[in-house]
């Protein structure tokens, strides 16, 4: 697939103003929550409207002494600024429940089908599956990189070697019988039945203690068969189940996953990527899942001048990126933009990036109020929408939801909001957007009767805010050294309110929707609006919130003709039925 233009970072243009304003006429106020009040009707509606707006504007007539900032958000709804990115990838297999229990997944283990269902996750990687996915075992006579109790370690070790493909590098790879497929056919078969994208991983788990293999032909010759098996039938498998293909996991992170050098792993990358594109000529090969993304290395510029000097298949460059130290969602447009500027440097037109690892600085998600992690998330989301990223995967998602569906955790819900824009899928022109952890996203459907906004309000802690006593240098224990971005100073103002301006829209009768997520759950607001042309609505908008907004226009009501009997003297009397 051409990059062409597609990764080019171009804001989309601002809307401008032009009389914004919301016809009220007859109007219908419905909203829930907690208590499920009833809906107002007839001469109290215009009164709850009143009432209505105080409790979104959160008061703003009763607290003008405070200072307020507000943010202009214009939509235009009848614009097209091109299709949204469908960045809906996660980290974690959708079911892994056959594995009964793993020392190495989240515990306990869940059937999350229904929760990625309805987030609509359209890509799955498979790395760190409890050795599910794996080539071979992760355990070699290496020293561990880490300090671990034996008991721990044999329990890993045990659970890793039960479900690795090929358990034996000393078999022959010509016979199906070398190969434990079961628990990965698995695996692969829940992704398929959310009907999302397989990006599978080569290679083995983490804190590997395997030397890298002694006979790269002959893990060539596995990864042949590994490809055969999922995407050509073989050895009674799949068709075209897998469409991607990860040549490891980050090699350049300290020997935790790669024992090899550099010209160890360019060898392995070569074998492999031939290797895949024998069996299917059509498969996507990429890799190589760097964590050291922001740096000068030997598996960046290094590995890509290995690649282009050997005439490599390249179709994705894949990498990493946390935020460690600073929690800014907007350092994955930068570290974007850079990498394809790298790429394009190096004659990588074509390449496609794909982040498929990301989150909030993962020393910290265990410590940190869940919402902020999850306005964090959606805020990145959005502006990935600008940045030169063509897939994204989010580690991980396999905690996110319940067995019904329904969320487990914010960041659960902000997946199923952005999940929900599949049936609006033209993007909109709107303003309203900073680079500082407000951030806005608005799409439209074809026919334009459904508009969808996601509005993030997250704010970088002053904690992650200055310059770092120990400069740009993250150095972790005996295991390696990142270059990370510089952090940046933000003045957030004590409240934020937004105003919205929709406008160009049909006139007619509309339906406003508002889902607002905070730390306490979700709370519904719901509107009907006779509109004119514009809607203009104004909101109170706490630090680390994320509201949901759907407008969707109701069909127009005919009021059938009832006719008396034809009769004479005069012309006949036309009664409309009033509703």
């Amino acid at each position: 697939m051409s990059r062409q233009n597609t990764h080019r970072s171009a804001q989309p243009p601002t809307c401008g103003r032009r009389g914004l304003r919301t016809r009220g006429g007859r109007q219908s106020l419905r909203w829930t929550g907690m208590g499920g009040e009833r809906r107002p009707r007839g001469r109290w509606a215009p009164m709850a409207a009143v009432a209505l707006m105080l409790l979104v504007m959160g008061g703003a007539a009763l607290a003008g002494s405070q200072p307020r900032a507000i943010s202009e958000v214009v939509v235009d709804a009848h614009s097209d600024a091109g299709a949204l990115k469908a960045l809906r990838g996660v980290n974690g297999a959708p079911d892994l429940t056959f594995l009964g229990s793993s020392p190495l997944l989240p515990m306990p283990l869940m059937n999350e089908t229904r929760g990625y269902l309805a987030a609509h996750v359209n890509l799955v990687r498979t790395h760190d599956s409890g050795g599910v996915g794996d080539i071979d075992s992760n355990v070699g006579d290496l020293p561990p990189l880490l300090p671990m109790p034996a008991q721990k370690r044999a329990a890993i070790a045990a659970a890793i070697d039960r479900n690795v493909i090929f358990r034996n590098l000393d078999a022959n790879p010509d016979n199906p019988a070398s190969y434990h497929f079961g628990p990965t056919d698995r695996l692969i078969e829940g992704i398929r039945r959310i009907h999302a994208q397989v990006l599978f991983r080569l290679g083995r788990s983490g804190m590997t203690t395997a030397p890298p293999p002694a006979n790269l032909a002959r893990y060539a010759d596995v990864i042949r068969h590994i490809v055969l098996h999922y995407d050509r039938g073989w050895d009674h498998g799949m068709q075209d189940a897998v469409k991607y293909w990860e040549v490891w996991n980050e090699p350049d992170l300290g020997k935790i996953f790669w024992r090899g050098t550099p010209q160890q792993y360019y060898a392995l990358y070569a074998a492999a990527a031939r290797a895949v594109k024998s069996a299917d000529p059509h498969a996507q090969v990429g890799g190589p899942a760097i964590a050291l993304v922001n740096q000068k290395t030997a598996y960046r510029e290094g590995f890509l001048a290995f690649v282009r000097a050997h005439h490599l298949p390249l179709d994705f460059f894949s990498w990493h990126w946390y935020s460690v130290d600073a929690d800014d969602p907007y350092q994955f447009v930068e570290i974007a933009r850079s990498l394809r500027a790298l790429l394009d440097r190096y004659g990588f037109t074509h390449t496609r990036s794909f982040l498929d690892e990301w989150n909030y600085d993962f020393r910290k998600l265990h410590t940190t109020p869940p919402i902020q992690v999850a306005s964090f998330v959606a805020s990145a989301l959005i502006y990935m929408q600008d940045a030169p990223i063509d897939q994204s995967a989010i580690y991980r998602a396999d905690h996110f939801f319940n067995v019904s569906g329904t969320p487990r955790t914010p960041s659960g819900q902000v997946l199923i909001d952005f999940g929900s824009l599949v049936d609006t899928p033209i993007r909109l022109r709107c303003s309203g957007t900073d680079r500082d952890g407000f951030a806005v996203l608005a799409a439209r459907n074809a026919a334009g009767s459904r508009i969808r906004i996601l509005v993030s309000n997250y704010q970088i802690p002053a904690a992650d805010m200055g310059p770092r006593p120990g400069g740009l240098e993250w150095h972790v224990d005996h295991l390696f050294s990142m270059r990370i971005l510089p952090r940046r100073s933000v003045r957030y103002p004590p409240v934020r309110r937004y105003e919205l301006n929709v406008h160009h829209l049909t006139p007619g009768r509309y339906r406003f929707i508002r889902q607002r997520l905070t730390g306490a759950g979700t709370a519904t607001v719901q509107r009907i609006l006779k509109v004119s042309g514009s809607i203009r609505l104004g909101f109170t908008l706490p630090a680390y919130v994320v509201d949901a907004i759907e407008i969707e226009r109701l069909p127009v009501r005919h009021a059938p003709l009832l006719r008396r009997p034809a009769h004479t003297g005069g012309s006949p009397r036309v009664l409309v039925q009033r509703r």
